[in-house]
């Protein structure tokens, strides 16, 4: 055996040798360690795009005209009597490719004032939308089923099983196939849940039910894919509402579940119920949820205030057709407002009355703002029991599709009408021929005694005053003149301005370009025209990233010689301050500028998992001409 005689220096500098060796060892063991930690944490940035679907029932009909995908994803497009519909959230941008049955000769996609460029080849047409959306195809060659497209934003913190506020309806043993009635169980659970300010959650499945009597402190959670049906076995609720709200307070009926009334099968039978009604009911929030198949109205809110209504979807579409299947219907109620809904269905969108048989008499500052109406009456203010009134109304940035009569006013058994402003509605089509029960006209205000009302008499005529009708368009006038009738000097209607009134591309200075048709003295309408103020807001820059910031930018029109504040709305998945730099929930427009930009800068990279989002939302200016909302009042900004 050979030994070697190391020197002392030879044994130091080995020595020196292996503790570098060592150390090279453990840093690059600690490197690789860090890297798998931050492989954990995702080291590559989130997908451009998240696309959910929300799980369709096994008993629902597909539509054999149309088929449509997302992000390349099969949607399931439910066939309800003669129209359809899909319904998916998403983040990023949606790819939406829609084949039909036959070869597509023409469309239209509706609201056109969204301005969506599409694509047509051959039976597929095609286009993307970076941002929330509910859309109407319609006018597809001679085909009479029409598509809605409900392109909803991701869920915000919804409510998670095993949470401590949160209860499974399923641990009361409820059915949830739709084949036995739940009713009794449902309630249960109710009772229970509201005593300790709680949550309800019901999974996707179908819970069959008669009335059901909400308690205050409650929040129903219908998860995507959830229905609460109303029962065919015998009536579920006549006169009151499948979910009757009375005497309650801080009550939510949210998710992206559906409520179906069932009202196509009840209807013929004498089924009188509405969806959701309220009395005296306050600080109640509906967010979400799909309305479908009432047998009378959809919303009903009687003495009830503090009402917020957001992202609501009404398909009220009963055959054989039928009428009174309202919205929304407000009866001596206030401080509501109605924010990005849809509403189809074959009466009026929005209905105003009221008595004095409560606290609330008047009907007053009630704001609808947003949204798409198909079909109906549009904006209805009618009969009230007791003279009271129906004062400071607004309707602003809403997209009347189609219509069989855009406003009726009938102040003709007590009511005085004040201080109702229109703002920059747009209306496609007005139906071509008077039919009963639909007048094919723009405007119906009367004050005369109303055939078959009782309570209907010259005594208890009230008065049309101070209404502003600012930047109303009308592509289609429909087929009859409007009517304005008053009754005399002190029940007339009176201050009526349109400024900006375009009917059928023209502008229009005087009643007789307008079609309308003026019965006497007592109506006195203005017509003006004017630069107004109208803001809108984009996402100038889509995506943010750590060291790329997202970009909002808010611009208005019109006078520019004053600064502008302009409120809004921030919400998404991503939380202000936490997932990014905290931004206010106003901006101001500086003297003599048209645009500022909101910069979305991330923090806390390394804890994103998947797309998150920014979604802000402008404020209206409620009863007030100071500025406009554009059909682009929303917009996305998404952090990687």
């Amino acid at each position: 055996m050979h030994y070697t005689n190391f020197s002392y220096r030879q044994r130091w500098w080995h020595k020196k040798i292996n503790s570098r060796k060592l150390l090279l060892i453990s840093l690059l063991v600690a490197l690789l360690f860090n890297c798998f930690l931050a492989s954990l944490n995702s080291t590559a940035p989130p997908a451009a795009s998240i696309v959910k679907l929300y799980p369709p029932l096994t008993t629902a009909t597909a539509s054999s005209i149309y088929s449509v995908t997302v992000n390349n994803k099969p949607v399931f497009v439910e066939k309800y009597n003669s129209l359809s519909y899909v319904q998916f959230a998403f983040a990023g941008t949606a790819n939406i490719e829609i084949q039909v049955k036959e070869k597509v000769n023409n469309y239209t996609i509706s609201p056109k004032s969204y301005k969506l460029t599409s694509r047509q080849q051959g039976n597929k047409i095609s286009f993307s939308l970076t941002v929330p959306r509910k859309l109407i195809l319609h006018h597809v060659n001679s085909l009479d089923e029409k598509l809605f497209i409900l392109a909803d934003p991701l869920e915000e913190n919804p409510p998670q099983l095993g949470d401590r506020q949160v209860t499974n309806i399923i641990n009361y043993q409820v059915d949830n196939t739709g084949k036995i009635n739940a009713t009794d169980k449902i309630q249960q659970a109710i009772d229970d849940v509201a005593e300790h300010h709680g949550i309800l959650y019901f999974p996707a499945g179908v819970y069959k039910t008669r009335q059901l009597n909400l308690k205050s402190n409650i929040t129903l959670y219908l998860a995507p894919g959830s229905v609460l049906a109303a029962i065919t076995e015998a009536d579920p609720s006549h006169g009151r509402g499948l979910l009757q709200l009375e005497n309650v307070q801080n009550v939510k009926i949210i998710g992206r579940g559906t409520i179906n009334g069932n009202g196509s099968y009840w209807r013929p039978r004498k089924g009188w119920y509405t969806l959701i009604l309220l009395k005296n009911a306050k600080n109640i929030w509906l967010q979400d949820i799909l309305l479908k198949d009432p047998a009378v109205a959809n919303v009903w809110m009687s003495y009830s205030e503090n009402v917020k209504i957001d992202n609501l979807k009404i398909l009220a579409n009963p055959q054989p057709e039928f009428l009174n299947t309202d919205g929304f219907d407000f009866w001596s109620s206030r401080n509501i407002t109605i924010n990005n809904v849809l509403y189809v269905g074959t009466d009026d969108a929005t209905a105003h009355g009221g008595d004095r048989k409560s606290q609330i008499h008047n009907n007053e500052n009630i704001n609808v703002r947003n949204s798409v109406f198909y079909n109906g009456n549009g904006f209805k203010i009618a009969a009230t029991k007791i003279p009271n009134y129906i004062k400071d109304i607004t309707y602003e940035n809403i997209d009347v599709v189609f219509a069989n009569e855009l406003s009726g006013f009938w102040p003709i058994s007590g009511g005085y009408f004040e201080n109702i402003y229109f703002k920059n509605i747009r209306v496609e089509d007005i139906l071509d021929t008077p039919e009963d029960d639909k007048s094919a006209r723009l405007f119906t205000w009367l004050i005369r005694v109303g055939s078959g009302d009782p309570d209907s008499s010259p005594e208890r005529f009230g008065h049309i005053r101070n209404i502003f009708i600012n930047n109303l368009t009308v592509e289609h006038r429909g087929g009859a003149k409007s009517v304005f009738l008053g009754y005399d000097a002190q029940r007339n209607i009176s201050n009526v301005v349109f400024d900006n009134l375009c009917i059928e591309g023209k502008k229009i200075l005087n009643p007789h370009d307008a079609y309308f048709d003026i019965k006497n003295q007592y109506v006195q309408l203005k017509f003006t025209s004017s630069n107004p103020t109208i803001v809108n807001i984009k996402a100038s820059a889509l995506y943010a990233s750590q060291g790329n910031a997202g970009q909002f930018q808010i611009t208005r029109t019109g006078d520019k010689s004053k600064p502008l504040t302009v409120k809004y709305t921030i919400r998404g998945t991503a939380k202000n301050g936490k997932d990014y730099q905290k931004i206010p929930g106003e901006v101001t427009i500086p003297v003599g500028a048209d645009t500022v930009a909101i910069a979305i800068q991330p923090q806390n990279h390394n804890l994103r998992q998947r797309l998150e989002t920014v979604f802000l939302s402008l404020e209206n200016q409620p009863h007030s001409t100071s500025y406009m909302l554009s059909p682009n009042f929303q917009a996305v900004v998404n952090i990687r």
